[in-house]
C-alpha cells in the first residue's frame, strides 16, 4: 500500500502541478472546451486514485469541484472570477493536503466555507428548464458520475497504481458497455463502446510500458558511480600521460569515449524541462497581481530547455522571491504607468537558454527600473555601508545592494515584501549552487536579473590551478580568459592593485596571499579573468594545469564552513583539491570592489 500511495502522490502531484497554469489559461480563455476537459480530467483523476487509497478529504474536494466545472462543460455555468477564485483555493488546498499525507500524516478537511461555497454554486445553476443551455463543445473524454469512476479508468488507475499489465478477464469485462450514474441533475447518462473505448485505453497502457518510473535516490546512486568512474577515468589518462604506451593510450582512449556517453546518457535521465519550473508562476502572478492591485501578464519562453532535476527543485525558492521581486518592486501600478505614458498592463518575463554547459535564466520587466541614487541612500540610511563608500559605487554595484542582509525599499512592510528578508539568501542560494546573479536596469524602462548556472551539479568543470603546490579548482563557468602576468602590466589605482589590460585596469586577488597572508611576491605568475555576479576581477595564481572535469566531496564537518571553499575532489594525478568559492573569495579580499576602471592611468 505505500508504494501504491507513493505512486498516487507521485500522479496527483503532477496533475495539480499542470492545474495552476492550466486555470490561469482557462480564466483568459473560458470557452476553450481542450482547458475544460483538462481541469474536470485533474480533478475527476485525483478524487479516482484518492477514494482507491481511501483518502476522504481530497475525495471531499474533489468530488465538489470536479461537479462544479461538470455543469461549466455542460454550459449550465460560466466560469466567472468567483468561480476560478474557488478553484485556485481549491488547488490550494489540495496541494496542503497531498503534502500532509506524504508526511505520513491524515489529511486535514478542506475549510468548510469552500465546500459551502462549491455547494451552493451546485444548487444555483444560471439556467432552468424552461430555458435549457445550448449543448456544450464536444468532449474526447467520457463524462464522470457523481460517485465513481469508469471500469476502464478504474483498471488504468490499478494498472498505474500497481504496475501490472490488465489480464485478459478485465479486458473482456471491459467489452461490455456500461451504463452509468448521472453526475448531476439533468445530465444524460454516459455510454461508451467498445469501438471508441478500447484503442485509447490500450495506446495508455502501451505507453506506460514503454516508461518505468523509478526512486530519485536510485537516479542519484548512479550518478555517484559515474563521477567515481569519471575519477578514475582521470587518473588514468594522467598515467597514459606519464608513460606513453599505446595499447595503454588505446584502452585508455575508448574507456574515455564510453565514460563520457554514459554519463550524458545519466545526466540526461536526471533532465527536466525548466518548464517544471515554471510552471508554478501562471498562478503566482495571477494571485500576485490581486494581492497588489497591478495588471500583470507574465509571459514564458524556453521551456523546453533542460535542466538537472536537483536544480530544478532548488530554484525554485530562488525564483519565487525573484518573480515576487519583480512585480512588487519593479511593476507600477496602472495609474501610475498611464500617467508615464505606458500600458497599464505590466510584463514579467521569464526566459530560459542554454549556453555551453550552462543554463541562462532571464527575470525581466517592463517596470520603473532601478535607482541608483536611492539604493545608495538607502543602502547608508540603513547603516549597511559608510558614505564614502557607497558614494564610490558604480550603478552596477548599487544594484547588488538589493541582495544585502536586511536591505529593502519598501516603506511599509506587507505580506508580500518590505522586511529586508530574501533577496540576500536568493544570493546566498544561487552561489552555493555554483551560479553567478547579473543585473541591467533602465531607470523608468525595467530591470532584468540574470541567471547563470550549471546544467547539474553533480560534475563541475573546472580548472586546475596550483598555489604553494597545492592545487585548487576553479569552476570553469566563473572562467573568461588566463593570461601570463608581466611586471609592466601592474598598476596602483586607488590604493588597489590592478592588472592594466585593454585599455582598463581590473582589480587582483592574489591566491597565494589568499592562502599564506605572508607569501612573498603575491603578483607573478598566471591570471585568471573571472565574472562573479557581473563583477570582473583577475585571480593570480603560480600556475594553470588544464580543465578538467571533477565530482564535488564534501569537506567534513570540521571544515564545512570554511570559507571561499565550495569543497573538494580527487584530481587526476590522485591527490585533493579544494574548490574554490570565488564569490566568497571576492567579498574577503575586494570588499565594494568595482567592475574595471575604464581609462585609470
Amino acid at each position: 500500500m505505500d508504494e501504491m500511495l507513493g505512486d498516487f502522490l507521485d500522479e496527483a502531484g503532477e496533475l495539480l502541478e499542470d492545474l495552476g497554469p492550466q486555470l490561469v489559461e482557462l480564466e483568459q480563455d473560458p470557452e476553450n472546451p481542450d482547458l475544460l476537459n483538462a481541469v474536470f480530467r485533474a480533478f475527476h483523476t485525483v478524487k479516482g486514485g484518492a477514494g482507491f487509497l481511501n483518502l476522504q478529504p481530497v475525495v471531499e474536494l474533489c468530488h465538489n469541484a470536479e461537479d462544479v466545472f461538470g455543469l461549466v462543460r455542460n454550459g449550465e455555468l460560466t466560469p466567472t472570477p468567483e468561480i476560478m477564485d474557488l478553484a485556485q483555493r481549491s488547488l490550494d488546498v489540495l496541494e496542503d493536503q497531498l503534502a500532509t499525507i506524504g508526511e505520513g500524516e491524515d489529511a486535514n478537511p478542506a475549510p468548510a466555507d469552500l465546500l459551502q461555497s462549491l455547494k451552493d454554486l451546485l444548487n444555483k445553476p444560471e439556467t432552468t428548464a424552461a430555458n435549457p443551455p445550448e449543448p456544450a463543445a464536444p468532449v474526447t473524454i467520457e463524462t464522470a458520475s457523481e460517485d465513481t469512476i469508469t471500469e476502464d479508468e478504474f483498471e488504468a488507475l490499478l494498472d498505474q497504481l500497481q504496475g501490472s499489465p490488465p489480464s485478459p478477464t478485465t479486458q473482456e469485462a471491459n467489452a461490455e458497455p456500461k451504463e452509468e450514474a448521472p453526475a448531476n441533475k439533468g445530465d444524460e447518462p454516459a455510454k461508451t463502446s467498445t469501438q471508441n473505448s478500447e484503442k485509447p485505453a490500450r495506446k495508455k497502457r502501451e505507453t506506460a510500458e514503454a516508461s518505468v518510473r523509478v526512486d530519485t535516490r536510485r537516479l542519484d546512486t548512479l550518478m555517484n558511480l559515474v563521477g567515481e568512474l569519471v575519477l578514475v577515468r582521470n587518473r588514468l589518462k594522467t598515467l597514459k600521460h606519464d608513460q606513453p604506451e599505446p595499447p595503454l593510450e588505446r584502452a585508455v582512449s575508448e574507456l574515455d569515449t564510453i565514460t563520457y556517453a554514459l554519463q550524458s546518457a545519466v545526466m540526461r535521465t536526471r533532465m527536466q524541462p525548466i518548464g517544471k519550473l515554471f510552471a508554478r508562476f501562471p498562478k503566482l502572478t495571477r494571485d500576485l497581481s490581486r494581492s497588489l492591485n497591478k495588471e500583470i501578464e507574465l509571459e514564458l519562453i524556453g521551456q523546453e530547455e533542460d535542466l538537472d532535476k536537483n536544480l530544478v527543485e532548488a530554484l525554485a525558492d530562488p525564483m519565487v522571491h525573484l518573480v515576487r521581486n519583480a512585480m512588487d518592486h519593479g511593476i507600477e501600478a496602472p495609474e501610475i504607468r498611464e500617467k508615464r505614458g505606458k500600458p497599464r498592463t505590466g510584463k514579467v518575463r521569464l526566459a530560459a537558454q542554454q549556453e555551453g554547459d550552462s543554463i541562462l535564466i532571464h527575470i525581466e520587466d517592463d517596470g520603473a527600473g532601478m535607482d541608483a541614487e536611492v539604493l545608495r541612500e538607502k543602502a547608508v540610511e540603513k547603516g549597511l555601508m559608510g558614505p564614502e563608500t557607497a558614494a564610490n559605487m558604480s550603478d552596477e554595484e548599487c544594484y547588488q545592494i538589493i541582495f544585502m542582509p536586511g536591505f529593502s525599499t519598501k516603506a511599509e512592510v506587507s505580506e508580500v515584501s518590505g522586511r529586508g528578508v530574501g533577496m540576500d539568501v536568493v544570493k546566498s542560494r544561487i552561489n552555493e549552487l555554483n551560479g553567478q546573479i547579473h543585473i541591467t536596469s533602465e531607470l523608468g524602462h525595467g530591470s532584468c536579473i540574470t541567471l547563470r548556472l550549471p546544467l547539474t551539479l553533480a560534475i563541475l568543470p573546472t580548472l586546475m590551478t596550483r598555489v604553494h603546490a597545492r592545487a585548487f579548482a576553479v569552476p570553469l563557468s566563473a572562467v573568461e580568459e588566463v593570461f601570463l602576468l608581466k611586471p609592466d602590466q601592474l598598476r596602483l589605482v586607488e590604493g588597489r592593485q590592478v592588472v592594466w589590460m585593454r585599455g582598463s585596469a581590473l582589480p587582483l586577488i592574489s591566491l597565494r596571499q589568499w592562502v599564506d597572508a605572508a607569501a612573498g611576491d603575491p603578483y607573478s605568475g598566471h591570471v585568471i579573468v573571472a565574472q562573479i555576479a557581473g563583477n570582473r576581477f583577475g585571480l593570480v595564481v603560480d600556475d594553470v594545469t588544464g580543465r578538467e572535469e571533477v565530482v564535488i566531496k564534501p569537506l567534513g564537518q570540521l571544515l564545512n564552513d570554511a570559507a571561499g571553499i565550495a569543497g573538494a575532489t580527487v584530481t587526476g594525478h590522485g591527490g585533493i583539491a579544494l574548490i574554490l568559492d570565488l564569490a566568497e573569495i571576492a567579498a574577503q579580499m575586494l570588499p565594494h570592489y568595482s567592475p574595471p576602471l575604464e581609462g585609470a592611468a
